[in-house]
């Protein structure tokens, strides 16, 4: 499975535990079509650090908005930043700019017309926050 579509199942995923109201992708049935995805090690390493730390993850998306709480940010643009601050705070192996840019990408294929944008402009304050 390429990186890319384990990228994209995992975001679904995180939509889904959100939807549930449970972080932990454990205790929620799995759609068939993302059950997949469950088989492969970035996924899992991400979706227990969101488990672990979904609290720090939703406070730097708030700290990196203009006083959007995530209560206010729709569901999909929610779940694609959590998995990119997830990857761009806890996984050392995939470069900050990576995470960036295939956020982006889900949001132009999940997003309305303007999730794009916010998204990369909340990530690339994110970015400026971890490096400093």
């Amino acid at each position: 499975m390429i990186r890319e579509k384990i990228r994209e199942n995992t975001m679904q995923i995180i939509f889904q535990m959100d939807t549930a109201g449970t972080y932990d992708y454990e205790k929620i049935t799995i759609l068939e079509e993302n059950s997949e995805v469950l088989k492969q090690n970035q996924a899992v390493s991400t979706l227990c650090a969101i488990r672990d730390h979904i609290e720090e993850i939703d406070q730097i998306i708030e700290r990196n908005t203009d006083n959007w709480k995530t209560s206010r940010i729709a569901k999909t643009d929610l779940a694609i930043l959590r998995l990119a601050v997830c990857e761009m705070k806890y996984e050392d192996n995939i470069p900050r700019s990576v995470s960036i840019n295939e956020a982006v990408n889900l949001a132009k294929k999940y997003g309305d017309n303007r999730s794009y944008a916010f998204i990369n402009s909340v990530l690339s304050r994110v970015n400026r926050e971890l490096e400093a």
